[in-house]
């Protein structure tokens, strides 16, 4: 315990270093972590053939996808004893849940949402390291050797909803919790189907709360209506593994009276960010991870612009070397400092998965609807809580929203902030909309994450177009239609295949 208090508070300090000073110390652990990868994984040492582990540069080592890593995957792991058929089989038992695989290892895998899920092991330093980071640059009070003895002698409250147990990363850091971080907090575990979370929270009185965007939005709700009352205890507001919306964003703030904190992390690197606790965004640990944001082809994009996909890189684990990994989604990196102090980088924006976009025929080519054209023509309807496009046919989507309770949908200021969003991005007069007011809008299954784009037809050349159809001869969506609008954005275009 005292050591693991030690390194906590160790880690504090850190984000008050130069960037020159940050970026030498992560050199010397991306060093390091190649050493070892070429030393104990196969893979790797054929990967990296061609790299001087003492003098290379981050942009020497070739990217590496998820279908690279579970095609190889008992030669990239480090530890020979280790076997996805093994692993398969312990993950597919339900029973597992918490167990150490090996007797030493944490095991999770991604959701899927990007196709095949990644089956991801650890030990108990990296899960260490995770908590441990989350107790100290992501807490918004003081952290000292005082505040810590504190903490033994009174533990904080977590509380985490998420969707249920399992083996998903959001799930299962919880179930593998090491012991050091369990004698500073007491954790209270929800999902957010179960029919009496306001009561418990009540009950537990939590001192920070951690959830999805789209269930601290819930929760807003009812601390609205006046049925979840958890001031003045609640210190802290954290999302985590969705996007957050600015309007959400908003709501949860207002009901909470407290800042949101805005986590960034993925399965392969669950410590990648903590929240900024004064601005919007979130700070790379840069320590201990490599966010990398670049464009299609790998070359970096500059803070301030969108990428299309990030590559990542967890100095930390070397049972599962992961190193330069592409994870296809939207972010926008600070330009800005911010004013907590903290001088390590900073994600301004996350939009969500570069998977995440509809591809439109546009005369004899596609182009690339993102999800920004929905979200600000959304954020402008301030009676909708909640939104998803679907694309069911190639140009035709059909809009769900959710009203916040008590509302009604002002069906001509709705059309006319989407029409507006159309027209900004040139993406008028190619769709066929309709909207449709739905009671609630849910959590996709099994990952327990809101999707707010969801397509039926897949992109240009996908087989998956004709499921699209099947579903609409099983379920037509019954919507609220708008005489005519089209659209068109801004976007490179993609030879017809």
């Amino acid at each position: 315990m005292l050591g693991y208090a030690l390194r906590a508070l160790a880690l504090k300090p850190v984000q008050r270093w130069s960037p020159e000073r940050i970026a030498a110390l992560q050199h010397r652990r991306l060093q390091a972590l190649v050493r070892y990868a070429i030393a104990h994984s196969p893979h790797y040492r054929d990967r990296f053939h061609a790299v001087n582990p003492d003098r290379f540069r981050l942009t020497d080592l070739p990217p590496i996808s998820k279908t690279e890593l579970m095609a190889d995957f008992d030669r990239t792991v480090t530890d020979r004893s280790i076997r996805r058929a093994d692993l398969e089989r312990f993950v597919d038992n339900p029973a597992n849940e918490g167990r150490w695989f090996l007797g030493r290892y944490a095991v999770s895998h991604t959701s899927g949402s990007q196709g095949q899920p990644l089956l991801m092991v650890s030990d108990r330093r990296h899960l260490e390291l995770l908590f441990a980071l989350q107790q100290t640059r992501g807490y918004t009070g003081k952290v000292t050797p005082l505040t810590a003895l504190q903490k033994l002698i009174d533990p904080a409250r977590l509380a985490v909803v998420t969707l249920k147990k399992g083996f998903y990363p959001s799930a299962s850091a919880f179930e593998y919790m090491p012991p050091g971080p369990r004698r500073f907090m007491k954790v209270l575990r929800l999902s957010q189907t179960d029919p009496d979370v306001v009561e418990q929270l009540n009950r537990f009185r939590p001192t920070a709360l951690t959830a999805y965007a789209s269930v601290l939005d819930m929760l807003a709700l009812e601390v609205e209506a006046g049925r979840l009352q958890l001031a003045p205890e609640l210190q802290q507001v954290v999302n985590n593994s969705e996007c957050l919306s600015d309007a959400a964003r908003q709501r949860i703030s207002r009901a909470f009276g407290l800042h949101v904190l805005n986590n960034y992390a993925t399965g392969e690197c669950p410590f990648l960010t903590n929240g900024c606790p004064t601005d919007e965004g979130a700070h790379v640990n840069a320590d201990w991870a490599i966010l990398e944001v670049v464009d299609d082809q790998n070359n970096p994009v500059p803070p301030g612009q969108p990428g299309r996909k990030v590559l990542i890189t967890n100095l930390a684990n070397r049972v599962q070397p992961i190193i330069r990994y592409e994870v296809g989604d939207i972010v926008t990196m600070a330009t800005e400092p911010c004013r907590c102090g903290s001088r390590l980088p900073r994600v301004l924006k996350i939009e969500g998965r570069a998977a995440d976009t509809f591809y439109i025929k546009d005369g004899d080519s596609y182009r690339q609807l993102i999800n920004s054209v929905f979200k600000n023509a959304f954020d402008y309807t301030r009676e909708v809580r909640e939104w998803q496009a679907i694309q069911v046919e190639r140009n035709k989507v059909v809009i769900k929203l959710e009203l916040l309770p008590g509302h009604t949908l002002n069906h001509d200021h709705a059309w006319w902030s989407l029409e507006r969003q159309l027209r900004m991005y040139d993406f008028y007069g190619k769709l066929d909309l309709s909207l449709e007011v739905v009671p609630r809008l849910t959590s996709d299954q099994p990952s327990g994450k809101f999707r707010r784009m969801v397509s039926l037809v897949g992109p240009p050349g996908s087989p998956d177009s004709h499921r699209a159809s099947a579903k609409l001869r099983h379920d037509p969506p019954h919507s609220t239609p708008h005489p005519i609008l089209s659209p068109h954005l801004a976007g490179k275009q993609i030879p017809e295949s």
